[in-house]
């Protein structure tokens, strides 16, 4: 299909948009770099909000709209269904299983968008926050052959049964984190979680890797680093963090927010060096 020329025309502002899957009319933002141009492959990232949450707060909440400006990536934030807005198939309630309506939402927005704009295949990345960060998880899990790397935050998650094959992960995490413990423990008093440093040693096992290593990022940031991965594969523990994004705006009701580090840059960063084998 010929690029869509209304899409790079609005380059640089960021858009809400619809697309019709299976029969429901689905919501989504999009931001497409003012350096964009057709014919010319770019990144592009998915970006879930959390439980509750909406499309243009994570825009918003994740600081990446003006990375995605500065590094030249596409921006995707698709929006939730129901109430309080959530992803079905996030992986905790195993709710409609691993070909759930939100992952055909995925795939048929990124086959839309891939269609409509230069797109570089093998740099597809995804990203979320909190019940976000557990369906990009899922997505890396059953979607290895399209998602070149993977980044949750308050939320990594590795489903029963195992995954389809390595992809690079890089999961944020806050100790005093109250919502998703960073240890073992109960979301909202009900629903058990294995603890984030548990679902990324899954991971690491997944993507084939051997010891792990601990080393200081920053005053209050641990990085729990992987070492002989067939995909990179590491924690960042933010010690002073809640169900928050490190560098972002603070959210008292969600707990303190580490301001030593960027999530947002450490995520594209790590983005960056992993490009999906073609």
């Amino acid at each position: 299909m010929a690029p869509d020329l209304e899409l790079y025309a609005g380059a640089g502002s960021a858009s809400e948009r619809t697309l019709l899957v299976d029969g429901e009319l689905r919501t989504y933002r999009l931001f497409v770099p003012a350096s964009a141009e057709p014919g010319r492959p770019v990144p592009v990232v998915f970006n879930f909000h959390g439980l509750g949450s909406s499309a243009r707060e994570q825009e918003l909440y994740s600081q990446l709209v003006p990375l995605a400006e500065r590094e030249g990536f596409v921006l995707v934030s698709p929006q939730g269904v129901g109430e309080p807005a959530r992803w079905r198939g996030a992986g905790i309630s195993q709710e409609d299983g691993v070909e759930g309506p939100d992952v055909r939402f995925f795939d048929r927005l990124l086959e839309f968008l891939a269609d409509r704009l230069c797109l570089n295949p093998q740099r597809v990345y995804v990203t979320g926050m909190s019940n976000g960060a557990f369906f990009s998880s899922v997505l890396a899990c059953y979607r290895p052959d399209v998602v070149a790397a993977a980044a949750p935050v308050a939320g990594v998650y590795f489903p029963p049964g195992g995954c389809r094959g390595p992809v690079p992960l890089l999961a944020v995490h806050g100790r005093l984190d109250q919502v998703v413990p960073y240890g073992a423990g109960l979301i909202f008093g009900v629903i058990p979680y294995r603890g984030a440093e548990a679902y990324v040693a899954e991971w690491a096992e997944q993507n084939g890797c051997r010891e792990r290593t601990v080393r200081r990022l920053a005053p209050h940031v641990l990085e729990l680093r992987y070492e002989g991965c067939a995909a990179d594969t590491a924690l960042l523990a933010i010690e002073d963090g809640g169900h928050t994004w490190p560098g972002s705006a603070e959210v008292p009701r969600l707990g303190p927010t580490n301001q030593e580090v960027s999530a947002a840059e450490l995520i594209w960063e790590f983005f960056e060096r992993h490009p999906r084998s073609p």
